[in-house]
């Protein structure tokens, strides 16, 4: 996830071709690339354009969608199946999953944390808290609980996954426990979004995971994408990612605050999810377009941000565990989308930017 607050949004955001082996020897010999990126593969066009952007980075999974809803697909050192951790990009199933509550009745954008909780809630400052507030980095709520601290300075200094030992029930409690501060002013919270995803679960009766995988994962069909929860619920030879200076990073599944940037994917699924939030036939596709939060010319939907880039109209969410990084993001007036994931944590976001605005020719 974004584990630590991203920087500003306007500076920095957030395929296994036949011919794949003939594509990667010609793309080899016409493209520079950085030393300890993974050889291109799939679309040659779209890795020369980008091997010159990614200094530092090892393993890139890239899918682009065009206006005529074509995707290609562009590697370095893995194909469209490859997984990745997406990090906050798992914030915009977790808004998917509200406006699906929404449809089916189960809440509205201004239920509050009381009215979900009942007595559980009773005396906390946040019971007034709407999800509304949560989706959009409102609620007041820290970036982090303040429990949390210690262990995220523990598990960088480890390289280990600073959430893991804070499960669904410790996240809730967490997050009652706080008073608000700066409310209705927008602020990035993991823990706001992560109650957001629990709140979610214990409303429909059932767990983040599979509240995940029932609405919106097996509608679509992305076999490749789940929330692990825990480093048990890793599929068999899951990735390890790298961090910014090229030290292995374990896994990160984050446990209670998985909604908040616990997913892990492929550029295949990114594709299909992507093109679907776009089209507006994902379940849930209303939280990438139903505006709760406008200031400063800035715009967030339900946890998808909106904003312009070199004129362009961008909807879009960034990602950064302690050994990945992720962009996910589409011009709404085009369709035209862009899928970038790296097992090394490294901003990607504005590669993905220039491409998606023209300033890349891909």
């Amino acid at each position: 996830m974004t584990a630590h607050a991203p920087p500003s949004r306007r500076t920095v955001l957030t395929a296994g071709l036949p011919a794949a082996a003939a594509v990667a020897g010609v793309t080899a010999l016409t493209a520079p690339r950085p030393a300890r990126l993974g050889a291109p593969t799939g679309d040659a066009e779209l890795t020369r354009a980008l091997a010159p952007r990614l200094d530092g980075h090892r393993t890139v999974a890239v899918a682009l969608r065009e206006a005529d809803w074509s995707v290609r697909f562009a590697g370095f050192g893995a194909d469209e199946r490859r997984e990745f951790e997406i990090g906050s990009v798992s914030k915009t199933f977790t808004g998917g999953l509200l406006a699906e509550a929404v449809a089916r009745g189960e809440v509205t954008v201004e239920s509050t944390v009381a009215e979900l909780l009942g007595a559980e809630a009773d005396g906390s400052d946040i019971a007034d808290v709407t999800l509304a507030e949560l989706a959009t980095h409102t609620s007041g709520l820290p970036r982090l609980a303040p429990g949390m601290l210690l262990a995220g300075w523990l598990g960088t200094l480890r390289r280990t996954d600073p959430y893991a030992g804070t499960d669904a029930a410790e996240v809730i409690d967490a997050a009652l426990a706080l008073s608000p501060d700066g409310r209705g002013e927008q602020s990035y919270s993991n823990l706001g979004v992560a109650l957001l995803g629990q709140l979610l679960a214990r409303t429909a009766g059932t767990d983040y995971a599979a509240l995940l995988s029932e609405r919106i994962l097996t509608p679509l069909g992305l076999e490749g994408t789940y929330a692990p929860i825990t480093a048990g619920g890793l599929r068999r030879d899951a990735p390890h990612g790298h961090t910014s200076t090229g030290l292995g990073s374990a896994p990160w599944t984050l446990n209670g605050s998985a909604p908040a940037g616990g997913i892990r994917s492929t550029a295949e699924d990114m594709a299909a999810y992507l093109a679907a939030v776009a089209d507006g036939t994902a379940p849930g596709a209303a939280a990438a377009t139903e505006v709760l939060h406008e200031a400063s010319g800035e715009r967030t939907a339900m946890t998808w941000f909106l904003e312009e880039t070199g004129g362009t109209p961008l909807t879009w969410h960034n990602g950064m565990t302690g050994g990945f990084a992720a962009f996910a993001g589409f011009v709404p007036d085009s369709g035209r989308g862009l899928v970038i994931l790296t097992d090394t944590a490294r901003s990607v976001d504005e590669v993905a930017r220039d491409v998606l605005s023209g300033e890349v020719a891909a």
